[in-house]
């Protein structure tokens, strides 16, 4: 779409990130710039979703389906989890 990503979290050493995406989906990351691994999230409501979403993860190609109001990972340090978000 020629738009860049935004962040819509920044919490400490963890961020989340956003960009929208043909047909309505968008990718998001979660960034943990730590030294140890953490538990990151994104909230549908905060990429303009409503409560359900269903989720791919783009690093490991596994769907955890339809998930309510979000999705968390545990992020390892300094890493990134990526997943495509659609309704």
């Amino acid at each position: 779409l020629g738009q860049g990503g935004k962040r819509i979290e920044q919490n400490g050493e963890t961020e989340v990130w956003a960009k929208a995406l043909e047909h309505g989906e968008y990718a998001v990351a979660l960034f943990n710039r730590g030294e140890s691994e953490t538990e990151t999230a994104v909230k549908w409501k905060d990429i303009g979703f409503g409560e359900t979403a269903k989720a791919r993860d783009l690093w490991t190609h596994q769907n955890p389906g339809s998930l309510p109001l979000g999705f968390s990972a545990k992020v390892p340090a300094h890493g990134v989890v990526m997943i495509r978000v659609s309704r």
